[in-house]
């Protein structure tokens, strides 16, 4: 795991992020262009025990920056190794010289039961609290240049913090990087309702490596959704909110 602090690295760069926000603007941008704000969360994954919320600021015609958070509480398996399975005794052998094996016998029955109640999955419980500060660039139309809301495509890039609790080995806070792809809408009579869409992969440094039966893999991998281990997927399936 990293050695570091990094609470305290998100935290001072997105201070840093949103100083340089409020640096002013010469006098033709003053006129054609006033920052907006967006906040806005997706209430279709309360369903699901997963939240996510978002505050955007319009720093340019084409950019903007903000900060996210998400967590989500689910239950992973956990494949015990129980070892190769019993087998049943031999009671001789066919014409061809094979063994014949006695499926009946008890003994043999008593431990290939308790062998599959030793090989059943162990679900965990595992909840991961997510933290990133964002960029993204709008390439945009006329319609996006209207500098009233983030509207459109957009091309991001982001880092934070990822917090994972109840993953065993792979328990601990780590620091984080990736991109992003959205899609965003302004709607309503007065263009203040905001719907946006997005995908996105970030790595995490620092997971602990762990032996499988599959060679070494990372100690988060099956325990994150979508992806899992170092590399894992965010999706905004349906981020709506307001414009002000």
């Amino acid at each position: 795991m990293v050695k570091v602090n990094p609470s305290s690295s998100v935290v001072a760069l997105a201070i840093l992020i949103f100083g340089l926000s409020d640096l002013p603007l010469n006098a033709q941008q003053s006129e054609e262009f006033q920052p907006r704000n967006v906040i806005s969360a997706n209430p279709i994954g309360l369903l699901i025990n997963t939240f996510n919320g978002e505050f955007e600021r319009v720093i340019s015609p084409t950019s903007t920056i903000g900060f996210g958070g998400s967590t989500s509480k689910y239950d992973a398996p956990t494949y015990p190794d129980a070892g190769p399975p019993p087998e049943p005794p031999a009671t001789g052998t066919d014409e061809y010289g094979y063994p014949i094996f006695n499926y009946a016998d008890p003994d043999y029955l008593q431990a290939y039961e308790a062998w599959e109640q030793n090989s059943q999955p162990i679900w965990e419980d595992i909840q991961y609290v997510n933290f990133d500060v964002f960029y993204r660039f709008y390439p945009g139309s006329s319609r996006t240049r209207t500098y009233r809301a983030p509207i459109g495509w957009a091309f991001g890039i982001k880092a934070g913090v990822t917090s994972v609790d109840g993953a065993g080995v792979g328990d601990g806070t780590y620091i984080g990087y990736g991109f992003d792809v959205n899609r965003s809408w302004v709607l309503g009579p007065n263009e203040n309702f905001y719907i946006g869409l997005g995908f996105g992969l970030k790595r995490l440094v620092g997971v602990p490596k762990v032996d499988t039966d599959w060679g070494r893999e990372s100690a988060l991998a099956g325990k994150i959704p979508w992806i899992g281990g170092d590399l894992y997927s965010t999706i905004r399936v349906i981020n709506v909110g307001f414009v002000f």
